[in-house]
């Protein structure tokens, strides 16, 4: 699926320019500011109100389009697409915009940086093979003797070997980039932003080889850089390190209040891969002084965190062991293996991961920076054989098999999305899918035809009766229930309890029972918020089911939606 989304990026561009924010309109008090002054309000919220940098970075994505801005156009998709990152958001259609945008054009260093944005993208959802690919093609589109790509390059290669944990041949890559940008301070090439984020690069390496001395004293320079230079983009993360820094060096009320003041800005900057960490940092502190309860509220925060954004980072693995442990003594068997689940889980996570981080995948960068450094642009091979068209024309077909799948999903989703509205609009109205305490009066039919009807007969009224207090005591929430242990219940013959509902209600006993549950939790649902909150699988035991799979195909059958479109709209409602 990955190739055939990439190979549509080369074949139909005009399909991928991703639309600014829906609906965005540049507000009368930004239409007469200069792009300067847009520029500048960006960089200002960057890394520390990420939701005001992605409004000015769809400020200039509208300009672009409205002048035809080519250049503004460019920035406009790579903002966003950082941000987007940052949020832990989808970028790659911003990405994918932007490479469309200067496919076989050459705007200044245009092409190689549309292809770092997409890298970066890949590297921060741990698809680290896939980032390097992307930084190789950037490589070979990258400018002559451009040394601020060339540096551009030894970070990113040196951040991925970070998660190769190559820490001591990263090491030498973000030297270098550092020492390359306090070079250019003080020059009209300098780029203060970029200088403060290298200080930090080389503290975070330092602490991963173990050199915490070193790592804090590049800290408290980039502090000190952040006040003076009045650009905070890195300062939360600087404070998140030294409050890690000091958890290993067994300074705990130190460590605790630094975690504790980077904690605000990540959760608002919604930097939940950063916040889940944090979380593990102060559950270890809390763990290390005898805190115990305070320690596995965080450290379930932290799987909370990574189970919703499916981020789960090595380092924080013996979290879960200390959960166990926690509720082993308790005697709490339910949360014991309900965190073993999970420790299971984010190992299975980690190993899909892991299999990307192979120092082999380093070959082609060594190798590719090589040859830029010695000999220049690699040529491409003659793209007019034949067996390169045939490979063309057979990803043309799989792209169209790919639109067809995505629009018969869209298709299936709006109707299911219709279907959850005229459901809401008949609870609105009192109109249930069947009534729970209708009575129960035979059909109106003729009375010769009457006589063959057992609901006619006095015999049954009262297993009839039994029947409407089954209903009215809502006991068919229960579990298991079956024509022969109801009929047993009521004490008379299954046949008959089966003649009588089908009489009565002109449907089957596994019809009637399904409608009498998904009736109920069609009205729950509208009034119970709470119940609202609970999965799939929760609500169909809730509610009797076996399983979620019969609920769901049940309430499908029964509404014509699913039960997550149904509670997404009743949340909308809200």
């Amino acid at each position: 699926m990955k190739r055939i989304h990439f190979i549509l990026i080369f074949l139909c561009p005009f399909l991928l320019f991703s639309q600014s924010k829906k609906g965005f309109k540049i507000p009368d008090s930004l239409k007469n500011k200069s792009t300067q002054y847009i520029y500048n309000a960006y960089q200002d919220a960057y890394q520390i109100d990420n939701e005001q940098a992605e409004f000015y970075a769809n400020v200039i994505l509208s300009k672009g389009k409205k002048d035809n801005n080519k250049d503004l156009l460019y920035d406009g998709y790579y903002k966003i697409a950082r941000i987007k990152n940052l949020k832990g958001e989808n970028g790659h259609p911003y990405a994918d915009s932007l490479i469309a945008l200067v496919k076989n054009k050459t705007y200044k260093n245009y092409p190689s940086n549309a292809y770092i944005i997409k890298g970066i993208l890949y590297n921060n959802e741990g698809k680290y093979k896939d980032a390097l690919d992307q930084y190789s093609i950037a490589l070979k589109y990258s400018p002559k003797d451009d040394q601020e790509f060339f540096y551009r390059i030894k970070l990113l290669i040196g951040i991925l070997k970070t998660a190769t944990e190559e820490y001591k041949e990263a090491l030498p890559l973000f030297k270098e980039y550092h020492e390359y940008q306090i070079a250019k301070i003080g020059t009209r090439h300098e780029d203060k932003g970029a200088y403060i984020g290298s200080i930090f690069s080389l503290a975070n390496i330092y602490a991963k080889c173990e050199q915490y001395g070193k790592s804090n004293e590049l800290i408290a320079l980039g502090i000190k850089e952040c006040k003076k230079y009045k650009i905070y983009s890195q300062y939360n993360y600087l404070i998140m390190l030294k409050g890690i820094n000091n958890y290993y060096l067994k300074n705990l009320p130190l460590s605790l209040r630094y975690l504790q003041s980077a904690e605000r800005l990540l959760r608002k900057n919604k930097d939940y891969s950063n916040l889940s960490i944090l979380y593990y940092f102060i559950g270890k502190v809390k763990h290390e002084s005898h805190q115990e309860d305070e320690a596995i509220r965080y450290l379930i925060q932290s799987d909370s965190i990574s189970y919703a954004i499916q981020d789960y980072n090595p380092v924080s693995r013996d979290g879960y062991e200390i959960i166990i442990d926690y509720y082993k003594k308790k005697g709490d068997i339910k949360n014991q293996l309900k965190y073993i689940n999970q420790l299971i889980y984010a190992d299975s996570a980690i190993a899909k991961t892991q299999k990307n981080l192979s120092k082999e995948i380093f070959k082609k960068y060594d190798t590719a920076l090589l040859i830029k450094e010695k000999e220049g642009l690699i040529k491409t091979l003659n793209n007019r054989n034949s067996i390169y068209i045939w490979f063309i024309l057979f990803l043309i077909i799989c792209s169209g098999l790919f639109i067809y799948i995505i629009i018969e999903n869209r298709k299936k989703i709006k109707k299911y999305e219709k279907h959850a509205k005229e459901l809401l609009e008949k609870i609105d109205h009192r109109k249930i899918i069947i009534t729970e305490n209708e009575p129960f009066n035979a059909p109106k039919q003729d009375e010769e035809e009457n006589k063959n009807h057992i609901s006619s007969h006095p015999k049954f009224q009262n297993i009839i009766q039994k029947i409407e207090i089954f209903e009215k005591n809502h006991s068919f929430l229960r579990k298991n229930i079956t024509l022969d242990s109801l009929s047993k219940e009521f004490d008379t013959n299954r046949d008959y309890l089966s003649k009588l509902i089908n009489e009565l209600k002109g449907k089957n006993f596994t019809q009637y029972l399904n409608e009498l549950r998904i009736n109920y939790i069609v009205s729950e649902l509208k009034t119970n918020e709470k119940m609202r909150k609970y999965t799939i699988a929760a609500i169909s035991e809730e509610i009797g089911f076996n399983n979620s799979e019969t609920f769901t195909n049940a309430f499908k059958k029964i509404t014509g939606t699913l039960p997550s479109y149904y509670i997404k709209l009743l949340n909308e409602e809200r």
